[in-house]
Formats: C-alpha cells, structure tokens, sequence
C-alpha cells in the first residue's frame, strides 16, 4: 500500500503521450497505483474494480490527501503504476 497519499507534482519535462499510444499496466484489485488529470499531478490511488468491455474501464478511490478520497471511473490505459506513468497515460475527458 502506498505508505503515504499525497498528490505528487511530476517533473514538466514528463508530458502525456496521445491516448492511441498508452499502455495499460498490469491490473490487480487492491493494489496501488497513480492517476493524473492534468497539470502534471499525480494522485495516488488503488484499484477497485475492473469492468470488462470493448473499452476496459477500472474503478479506483483517489486520495488527495490521507483524509480526503474520491471515487472516479476512469479506462484502464489512463493510470500508472508510478508519478510518471501516471502523467503519460493523463486522463482524458
């Protein structure tokens, strides 16, 4: 589990890529991993459920802070297993 659940604010020089090009890392329920919706923040997060379908889509809870957490939907090529996987795969709207 990540041990601490702050944003984390990725280098400038890391950009997202186009989203044709995005890898999905490997899913597991339960375990850590990173979103980004822009601005080169990171946000830590843990995966909660994988929908299946022509686009594979996961739940996840994002922490903004150790209290504060949200629950997003997001597809499952747009988080990463680190900060800068996370800014590379940003989320799209």
């Amino acid at each position: 589990m990540i041990s601490e659940r702050q944003i984390i604010r990725v280098d400038k020089e890391v950009t997202p890529i186009h989203y044709t090009k995005r890898t999905e890392p490997e899913l597991k329920i339960g375990a850590d991993y990173y979103v980004c919706f822009g601005n080169n923040i990171a946000y830590p997060c843990v995966l909660k459920e994988i929908i299946e379908g022509r686009n594979r889509r996961v739940v996840i809870t994002k922490f903004d802070n150790e209290h504060n957490s949200s629950e997003n939907v997001v597809f499952s090529n747009e988080i990463g297993r680190t900060p800068e996987e996370a800014v590379h795969n940003t989320a799209t709207f």
